[in-house]
């Protein structure tokens, strides 16, 4: 009788060894792919979002994002709905001077 327990416990180790691999790795590589992908966002930031807007990121302050969409059209959006950053900011990232447009930013205060 003990053999079956002992082989039941290894089983139990086994399958949340399988979901570890399965589930939770992949979700902290995403984790870590977002995070560089936010460390991109800046003043100049070339993105897709996630309704499928292109648009050209004017400030950027803590999770709110001024985006360009198209000329003399701006609109306020929360960071969460960026998609994926199709051109860096020139200078790479949150710290790069405002576009030619005479408008200033605050730097990225987003941390995950």
């Amino acid at each position: 009788m003990q053999g079956g327990s002992i082989g039941n416990i290894i089983l139990i180790i086994a399958m949340l060894a399988v979901f570890y691999f399965l589930l939770i790795v992949p979700q902290r590589r995403q984790q870590k792919q977002r995070s560089a992908m936010m460390q991109q966002l800046g003043p100049g930031a070339k993105i897709l979002t996630t309704s499928g807007i292109y648009g050209q990121v004017v400030t950027v302050q803590n999770d709110v994002l001024r985006v360009r969409i198209a000329p003399k059209v701006e609109v306020e959006m929360d960071n969460r709905a960026v998609l994926r950053v199709v051109e860096p900011a020139p200078g790479g990232g949150s710290d790069a001077a405002a576009p030619a447009g005479g408008e200033a930013s605050t730097p990225n205060g987003h941390e995950q």
